[in-house]
């Protein structure tokens, strides 16, 4: 009687087999990781989109731009930007349950204000204002406290004066000149200005600070950054081994975190110079970081967690995507609305 053998794999088949597979994963993996990177970053120009629209719906309804935050000195003087925002958003309800002009005294229980408001306002995070390729952090990583955001307005190409630390130079929230090592830049004004404790620069009162209004952007829309991104920070990745610090950085509802500037280029390896309290400035790889100011200005650089660059929100409501290799007399140039200097979109 014959007998037929059982047909099956060896050993050495199936680790071909197995081998095989393990290198079209590695092959694949790479290119569906890069696919969800370009649809994230397709959200995140959809939301940066969101609020400079927005801004344009902000100054048909008021004639000027909002400011891009007011430091009053602390307490309920203090906001920015991202809450007058909120009703061109879609965040009307939100909006709503906030008693102007004295919002973060509201938000800190301050001066009589009563209610655990931190809860129903500052501790959630707006989409529209968040970047989906960031992690969702917190500021001091305190799922309680401040929910950083992402989007951040343009004040220029240098910075913003430092009151606290004494002004130096200052033209109504706009920086004159400011010295880097051998590189010396000229400020000109921008959409948007961080204005300080001295009320004529603010140009008005509530939240209906006046920046500027369309007639006097004289460099066009098109040529002018409205808005970019900044990275949130986690306390973890301090390269300080510092704990519990609480970094500002994304920080909308409060002055300090809701504006960039075009100093240095995107995704900079220079130092942000945050002039935080002490302990409250986060040094990361990604997002390099110093509590103390540059020559009385406050610089902090628009920064992604995109491959290569920061995407860029326009005066129009144009969205474009700007290398890290930006040549900075052009990154400058479209970071002033009265330079008249002549850009292309070849430049970008």
């Amino acid at each position: 009687m014959s007998r037929k053998s059982a047909k099956g794999f060896t050993l050495v088949e199936l680790l071909v087999v197995i081998a095989i597979i393990g290198i079209l994963i590695g092959l694949l993996l790479p290119a569906v990781q890069a696919a969800r990177e370009a649809a994230r970053r397709m959200q995140c120009m959809n939301n940066l989109k969101q609020c400079v629209l927005a801004m344009q719906s902000y100054q048909d309804a008021h004639k000027v731009f909002p400011v891009g935050s007011w430091c009053g000195g602390g307490g309920w003087e203090d906001h920015t930007w991202a809450v007058p925002l909120l009703p061109f958003i879609e965040q009307g309800t939100l909006y709503s349950k906030i008693p102007l002009p004295n919002w973060v005294a509201w938000y800190n229980n301050q001066n009589g204000v009563s209610g655990n408001n931190a809860a129903v306002f500052a501790g959630l995070r707006i989409g529209t204002y968040t970047c989906p390729s960031d992690a969702e952090n917190w500021r001091g990583n305190d799922s309680e406290g401040w929910a950083l955001h992402n989007y951040v307005v343009c004040v220029g190409n240098i910075g913003t004066a430092v009151d606290r630390q004494g002004v130096a130079n200052d033209n109504s929230g706009w920086r004159k000149s400011l010295t880097y090592g051998s590189r010396t830049v000229w400020g000109k004004e921008a959409i948007f200005c961080q204005s300080g404790d001295n009320a004529s620069k603010a140009y008005g009162s509530g939240l209906k600070y006046k920046c500027q209004k369309i007639a006097s952007i004289k460099d066009g829309l098109s040529n002018t950054m409205s808005m970019s991104e900044v990275v949130t920070v986690n306390s973890n990745d301090d390269r300080n081994h510092a704990t519990d610090r609480k970094d500002e950085r994304g920080n909308l509802w409060y002055c300090y975190g809701s504006v960039y500037s075009a100093f240095f280029a995107p995704n900079s390896s220079e130092m942000d110079y945050l002039c935080s309290d002490p302990g409250n400035t986060i040094d990361a790889e990604y997002a390099p970081g110093t509590e103390a100011a540059l020559d009385h200005t406050r610089v902090v650089s628009a920064r992604s967690n995109h491959s290569g660059g920061v995407n860029v929100g326009m005066g129009d409501g144009s969205i474009r995507f700007v290398s890290n290799t930006i040549d900075l007399n052009v990154w400058g140039a479209i970071s002033t609305s009265n330079g008249r200097e002549a850009v292309t979109d070849t430049d970008m």
